[in-house]
Protein backbone atom coordinates (compact mmCIF):
# COMPACT_ATOMS: atom_id res chain seq x y z
CA UNK A 1 0.00 0.00 0.00
CA UNK A 2 1.97 3.29 -0.97
CA UNK A 3 1.65 6.05 1.44
CA UNK A 4 -1.27 8.50 -0.49
CA UNK A 5 -3.58 5.47 -0.24
CA UNK A 6 -2.69 4.64 3.42
CA UNK A 7 -3.22 8.42 4.32
CA UNK A 8 -6.61 8.65 2.77
CA UNK A 9 -7.72 5.33 3.80
CA UNK A 10 -6.84 6.52 7.62
CA UNK A 11 -8.24 9.90 7.22
CA UNK A 12 -11.75 8.40 5.96
CA UNK A 13 -11.74 5.60 8.73
CA UNK A 14 -11.40 8.44 11.25
CA UNK A 15 -13.98 10.89 9.88
CA UNK A 16 -16.31 7.28 9.51
CA UNK A 17 -15.48 6.31 13.32
CA UNK A 18 -16.15 10.02 14.59
CA UNK A 19 -19.52 9.74 12.76
CA UNK A 20 -20.49 7.06 15.02
CA UNK A 21 -19.09 8.80 18.32
CA UNK A 22 -21.64 8.36 20.90
CA UNK A 23 -19.54 11.33 22.42
CA UNK A 24 -21.77 14.28 20.96
CA UNK A 25 -24.27 17.34 22.29
CA UNK A 26 -27.39 18.03 20.42
CA UNK A 27 -29.62 21.35 20.36
CA UNK A 28 -32.90 21.44 20.26
CA UNK A 29 -33.61 20.39 16.80
CA UNK A 30 -31.65 17.41 17.52
CA UNK A 31 -28.90 18.81 15.44
CA UNK A 32 -25.78 17.45 16.28
CA UNK A 33 -22.92 19.73 17.90
CA UNK A 34 -19.73 18.82 17.86
CA UNK A 35 -17.61 18.54 20.73
CA UNK A 36 -14.22 20.37 20.15
CA UNK A 37 -10.67 20.52 22.36
CA UNK A 38 -9.78 24.07 23.74
CA UNK A 39 -7.44 25.49 22.00
CA UNK A 40 -3.72 25.08 23.07
CA UNK A 41 -2.72 28.43 25.45
CA UNK A 42 0.99 29.68 26.76
CA UNK A 43 1.96 27.38 29.67
CA UNK A 44 -0.25 24.53 28.53
CA UNK A 45 2.31 20.88 28.06
CA UNK A 46 2.84 19.53 24.81
CA UNK A 47 4.13 16.22 25.09
CA UNK A 48 6.25 14.66 22.45
CA UNK A 49 6.88 10.95 21.83
CA UNK A 50 7.31 8.72 18.96
CA UNK A 51 4.48 6.20 18.72
CA UNK A 52 6.04 5.14 15.26
CA UNK A 53 9.61 6.04 13.36
CA UNK A 54 12.90 6.42 15.67
CA UNK A 55 13.89 10.18 16.20
CA UNK A 56 16.54 11.73 18.56
CA UNK A 57 16.17 14.54 20.70
CA UNK A 58 18.40 16.24 18.19
CA UNK A 59 16.11 16.41 15.53
CA UNK A 60 13.52 17.42 17.62
CA UNK A 61 15.44 20.01 19.27
CA UNK A 62 14.33 22.96 17.16
CA UNK A 63 10.53 21.89 17.27
CA UNK A 64 11.35 22.28 21.12
CA UNK A 65 12.96 25.65 21.33
CA UNK A 66 9.88 27.06 18.91
CA UNK A 67 7.28 25.49 20.98
CA UNK A 68 8.94 27.09 24.58
CA UNK A 69 9.22 30.10 22.80
CA UNK A 70 5.84 30.19 21.99
CA UNK A 71 5.44 30.01 25.80
CA UNK A 72 4.73 26.53 25.85
CA UNK A 73 5.82 23.64 28.32
CA UNK A 74 7.03 20.53 26.57
CA UNK A 75 7.54 16.70 27.90
CA UNK A 76 9.65 14.53 26.02
CA UNK A 77 8.48 10.69 25.75
CA UNK A 78 10.86 7.99 26.68
CA UNK A 79 10.69 6.46 23.39
CA UNK A 80 12.26 9.71 21.99
CA UNK A 81 15.80 8.37 21.30
CA UNK A 82 14.89 4.81 21.49
CA UNK A 83 15.71 2.71 18.50
CA UNK A 84 14.54 -0.94 17.59
CA UNK A 85 15.26 -1.20 14.13
CA UNK A 86 13.18 1.61 11.85
CA UNK A 87 10.62 2.07 15.21
CA UNK A 88 11.12 4.19 17.93
CA UNK A 89 12.05 1.39 20.32
CA UNK A 90 9.91 -2.07 21.10
CA UNK A 91 6.07 -2.37 20.76
CA UNK A 92 5.17 -2.05 24.39
CA UNK A 93 7.78 1.08 24.84
CA UNK A 94 5.95 2.30 22.09
CA UNK A 95 2.68 1.81 23.37
CA UNK A 96 3.48 2.53 27.72
CA UNK A 97 4.90 6.19 26.64
CA UNK A 98 2.12 6.90 23.99
CA UNK A 99 -0.41 5.53 27.14
CA UNK A 100 1.44 7.90 29.49
CA UNK A 101 1.28 10.38 27.50
CA UNK A 102 -2.94 10.19 27.19
CA UNK A 103 -3.02 9.40 30.31
CA UNK A 104 -1.33 12.95 32.24
CA UNK A 105 -4.03 15.03 32.82
CA UNK A 106 -1.31 18.11 32.51
CA UNK A 107 -0.55 16.92 29.09
CA UNK A 108 -2.99 19.33 26.64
Amino acid sequence: MNRKHFIGSALTSAFAISTFSKNEIYNEEETVIPLLPNYLKAGDTIGITSPAGYITVEEIQSAITVLKLWGYKVLVGNTIGKKDFTFGGTDDERTNDFQQMLDNPKIK
